[in-house]
């Protein structure tokens, strides 16, 4: 299984809960499919969008909230009443808070107008998470600590402080009868596998380090080899100079004439 394919599982059962939710108790695979395909999407296209903006804010891949703030209204999660240049002239036009005068704090009072105003679509945002909606997901999913929780004095106090286990959890408790850190250790659901050392059957070497310097050996050998032959040829193919003439013959020759 592929990373895509997994994380596409992974997500389908948090899709299945919010149709519910609204009120799909029922439908086609094709539709879940397509739905959590555009949820898919849609948190690559924030994620993105975060990057971008941490680079281009302060070079840097690490974002903060205002990455994030921008990224959800690059997205249309934030909707400002009022576009960049109507911000900007506002800020221009209207009155400093230095002119204000302190007195029965009209100053304060100023101030915490104008940040409610300037952070309207982000409460309007959190009032949304918060809302009904998000808590019938949230009941629908088994993780509401209201609705869970019909005990009464001790009972009620553990049960509200208790920490609700999602779907995927609970399925790895029922699918893992041996515990969880030994059946999924060194997957994406499970705690990172410990480092040890890999041992060959059927050869020679023992480990992967025994093979990799047996390997390194033999292609030196190999490459040992093919310069050594390379030499002899290049010595072979060298042209010989002629015999020198003997001696003999020389005075020989010098006697006869």
């Amino acid at each position: 299984m592929s990373a895509q394919e997994l994380h596409a599982a992974l997500l389908r059962p948090a899709i299945l809960h919010i149709l519910r939710a609204a009120g799909y108790h029922s439908a086609r695979p094709s539709v879940v499919d397509a739905v959590s395909d555009i949820a898919a999407r849609y948190m690559l296209l924030l994620a993105q969008r975060t990057s971008y903006h941490a680079w281009s804010n302060h070079n840097d891949a690490v974002p903060n909230i205002t990455d994030v703030r921008m990224a959800m209204t690059d997205a249309g999660i934030l909707i400002p009443s009022m576009t960049g240049a109507e911000e900007a002239w506002k800020e221009v036009l209207r009155r400093p808070l230095e002119e204000f005068p302190e007195r029965n704090g009209l100053r304060l009072k100023e101030q915490r107008r104008r940040d409610l105003e300037d952070t309207a679509d982000v409460r309007e945002f959190i009032d949304w998470v918060t809302g009904p909606a998000n808590k019938e997901i949230m009941r629908i999913a088994g993780l509401d600590r209201d609705a869970t929780s019909g005990g009464k004095g001790l009972d009620a106090a553990a049960d509200a402080n208790a920490v609700k286990e999602d779907y995927l959890t609970a399925l790895k408790k029922k699918h893992s009868k041996t515990g969880e850190e030994s059946r999924y250790q060194g997957t994406v659901l499970g705690i990172p596998a410990d480092d040890r050392s890999i041992r060959i059957e059927g050869g020679p070497p023992e480990s992967i380090n025994d093979w990799i310097n047996q390997m390194q050996e033999r292609a030196a050998a190999v490459a040992k080899l093919e310069s050594e032959k390379a030499t002899s040829n290049g010595n072979s193919a060298a042209p010989r100079s002629p015999p020198a003439e003997k001696e003999e013959d020389v005075d020989q020759m010098d006697v006869e004439s």
